[in-house]
């Protein structure tokens, strides 16, 4: 099911047969996440749950939360706030049609960076309707410039699920090579704030087995 909040489209799906609390899982990766990653949920012993997965992602403009240029011709434009509130007005509909249940956000790669950004922002802001019980960041780009002072400011609560690949250090790239140390000091912030943290260590690299990482990511947050 397609439906448009704020601008963007997001496809909903379901896995198994939900109730009025079923887990709602907002999921940040590809344009076929949602379909790809409930094909692996049945391996993990996941609960009944609903997906939502935006579609015709710009990765680099929609996970990215605010402007950074890191060489090489890449620049990223930082909207991430206003992909937020497509999350926010898609929460909150859904919120009232379809599941009272427990909130998640989880992302890969860049994706995984934008979950735990909104997760943390949303955490603070009071005046909104949909907050997250929980976050899960799936390699992600926790190498992004001012991304451990941001968090230090803005500190996450609920539960933080964190994976990274054991050889994704091993890159050509200086910045993204940095990723492992980002990825456990992330892990060491959100410990002093989150009522649950754990950072799990995947075999192989950062394309390896994304829709499992998800997968695995969301069955650990909805247990």
């Amino acid at each position: 099911m397609i439906c448009e909040f704020e601008g963007k489209a997001w496809n909903l799906l379901s896995f198994g047969t939900l109730g009025a609390d079923s887990p709602f899982i907002v999921l940040l990766a590809g344009d076929d996440a949602a379909d790809t990653v409930t094909d692996k949920l049945a391996e993990t012993g996941a609960p009944p749950l609903w997906l939502a997965a935006p579609v015709n992602v710009n990765w680099d403009e929609d996970f990215t939360p605010w402007r950074a240029d890191v060489g090489g011709g890449r620049e990223f434009s930082g909207g991430a706030d206003a992909f937020g509130r497509s999350v926010c007005a898609m929460c909150s509909h859904a919120r009232g049609e379809l599941s009272r249940g427990k909130y998640f956000i989880v992302g890969y790669s860049l994706g995984g960076l934008a979950a735990l950004y909104l997760h943390s922002k949303l955490c603070e802001k009071t005046e909104e309707t949909v907050k997250f019980d929980g976050c899960g960041s799936c390699s992600g780009s926790l190498w992004y410039p001012g991304w451990e002072e941001y968090l230090k400011l803005h500190p996450p609560g609920g539960r933080i699920y964190l994976s990274l690949g054991g050889k994704e250090k091993n890159t050509r790239d200086a910045l993204m090579a940095t990723v492992a140390d980002a990825t456990e000091k992330t892990r060491q912030i959100a410990a002093k704030s989150a009522d649950e943290v754990v950072l799990r260590l995947e075999p192989g690299g950062h394309f390896r087995d994304p829709d499992g990482r998800l997968a695995r990511a969301v069955a650990w947050l909805c247990r």
